[in-house]
């Protein structure tokens, strides 16, 4: 898999899903802590499979 997530766009990934998982915890709501693991997962693999499908690309090919 090619890196299709930046590294901005991979700290806001992980934190909005932190975020999320920490809602859902709080609120005890597993559907809104399993919607919060897509995004820490996309921005700790760097790989959007959604970002590939419309061929979007936020890395730059210099540093990666």
């Amino acid at each position: 898999m090619e890196c299709n997530v930046g590294i901005v766009e991979q700290k806001v990934r992980v934190l909005a899903g932190m975020t999320l998982l920490g809602v859902g915890a709080y609120y005890n709501s597993k559907p809104v802590a399993a919607v919060g693991l897509i995004p820490i997962l996309t921005g700790m693999l760097r790989w959007c499979p959604i970002n590939a499908a419309v061929g979007y690309n936020g890395c730059d090919t210099h540093g990666n």
